[in-house]
């Protein structure tokens, strides 16, 4: 999940363990214990591009690194605590710092990205894909929460206690919901398929910005060689029309960069869910598109373009070496659309789909071969 968010349900964990004890400083230590495993980013500058990759989400979020912090940084807090407040125990500081780390990996099991937290004993990624990376109905509740404890009811710990314990209820409730949502999403893909005549591999579902409402579909055809791809939301009503965009992989191009560890990399990242294409001009390229992170709409005269949120550049040089770099970052020209993106949006979780995927529908890739 998004850093803040880290740091609020940190906090959070700080207000529930350490709050009634050392008020407003329980909520500073949750915040701290909240973003330390991703502080393994700190390596970032002495890491390749590739590697950038395997490192984060690795080691810091291991269940092995869990365990080791929570006795660690526990005795740290007992003995800091021990002379101001002999009733911040080694059981509590124990505690407060194993709910702070491991909701922290937890909730980035949730999401698309994926969590290795088997590390070092195996490298596969965890993602339950109920989650959006930054979902506002998650974290405005605990920052409300944070602030009033640290405000409103500074001095009343009672009411702290109440207000964080039902946060978190509501955290519970919502996750619970995403997963039921899912299910429904699934249930209805499913059948979409079939009405389609599609036959599948395989198939994940995923919540679209900020919200578990409506959901995104990704499907491999049987022969492992197309993406079919689709949108839902639990709000649609029964006379709902849905596009599917069917997308070839084109994994063929990438037989002259099969030595490439940057592709090996990617290719492990993306679990296979990416497309692949060349520009005309860069022979010596590949581009990767991964297809499970979703896509902005940007609107052109005549309809709109689809761009992945993630696309990596494979450049072979001369030498025979390799050369990774992403292909644009979103910022670029996207926050001038994302105005009209968000009102798109939610119009389409209502159930709206008049100005979704309407209109001359064009991938990058498809633009890139008439330039």
């Amino acid at each position: 999940m998004d850093s803040i968010t880290q740091a609020a349900l940190g906090a959070l964990c700080g207000e529930l363990v350490l709050g009634k004890k050392l008020g407003n400083y329980g909520v500073l230590w949750g915040a701290l214990f909240g973003t330390l495993p991703d502080l393994d980013i700190i390596a970032y500058p002495f890491l390749s591009a590739s590697e950038q990759l395997t490192w984060h989400r690795g080691l810091s979020h291991s269940v092995l690194v869990i365990f080791i912090a929570t006795f660690l940084f526990g005795w740290m807090i007992q003995k800091l605590y021990r002379e101001l407040d002999p009733e911040i125990s080694f059981k509590r500081g124990s505690l407060f710092v194993f709910l702070a780390w491991s909701t922290h990996v937890w909730i980035d099991c949730f999401n698309t990205y994926g969590t290795m937290i088997l590390e070092p004993f195996s490298s596969d990624r965890i993602a339950m894909n109920n989650i959006f990376i930054i979902d506002l109905f998650f974290l405005v509740p605990i920052l409300l929460c944070i602030i009033s404890c640290m405000t409103f009811f500074r001095k009343k710990p009672s009411k702290r206690i109440k207000l964080a314990s039902l946060t978190a209820i509501w955290l519970c409730l919502y996750f619970s919901a995403s997963l039921i949502i899912k299910q429904k999403a699934n249930e209805h893909f499913e059948s979409f398929l079939v009405a389609k005549g599609i036959s599948k591999s395989r198939m994940v579902t995923v919540p679209t910005v900020s919200n578990i409402f409506l959901w995104r579909m990704i499907a491999e055809d049987t022969d492992g060689k197309t993406i079919h791809t689709s949108y839902w939301s639990i709000f649609d009503k029964a006379n709902t029309k849905y596009k599917v965009l069917s997308i070839s992989k084109d994994h063929h191009l990438e037989a002259d960069f099969k030595d490439s560890e940057d592709l090996r990399v990617i290719t492990w990242f993306t679990d296979g869910w990416h497309k692949t294409y060349q520009a005309p001009a860069k022979p010596n390229t590949i581009y990767i598109a991964a297809m499970k992170m979703g896509e902005i709409q940007i609107p052109t005269e005549t309809g709109q373009e689809l761009r992945p949120a993630f696309i990596w550049s494979i450049t072979r040089n001369d030498g025979g070496s390799y050369e990774l770099g992403r292909a644009f970052k979103l910022s670029k020209d996207g926050s001038k659309h994302l105005k009209k993106a968000i009102g798109n949006t939610v119009d389409r979780i209502t159930g709206d789909n008049s100005n979704w995927l309407q209109g001359d529908i064009k991938w990058t890739w498809d633009l890139l071969e008439k330039q």
